[in-house]
């Protein structure tokens, strides 16, 4: 097995190994996997002779960007349809227009034909 190389003080390594894939990035292996296996996740590479795999950092820096963007827009998405529920609540409720034409602002009392008033014989 050959010697692994020294790190220098400073300098990242062009790759991310999984754990420290699981601390940049907001989602678990299984979802990983799931998005890899879609196309919309960064690949992993294999790193010879070990059994371990990584992902190119660069790759994974533009997927957090683009995750981050994405995440904003939907962010302001929801804002706009706040604002907009907000307005619309401001506009709605009883206006003068919905109001019963009785004088006493009163609705009038079942009839006995509705059946809805028990007091009411039949």
């Amino acid at each position: 097995m050959p010697k692994p190389l020294r790190r220098l003080p400073g300098v990242e390594s062009p790759f991310v190994l999984r754990a420290e894939l699981l601390t940049l990035v907001p989602h678990s292996m299984s979802t990983i996997d799931r998005l890899e296996a879609e196309g919309q996740f960064p690949g992993r590479l294999r790193l010879e002779p070990t059994n371990r795999v990584a992902w190119v950092r660069r790759e994974v820096m533009v997927y957090l960007r683009h995750l981050g963007k994405r995440r904003l827009a939907q962010k302001d998405h929801v804002e706009a349809a706040n604002q907009e529920r907000v307005a619309c609540s401001n506009r709605s409720g009883p206006t003068p227009e919905d109001q019963p034409a009785n004088p006493d602002h009163h609705f009038a009392p079942a009839s006995a034909t509705s059946g809805r008033n028990p007091n009411v014989r039949r």
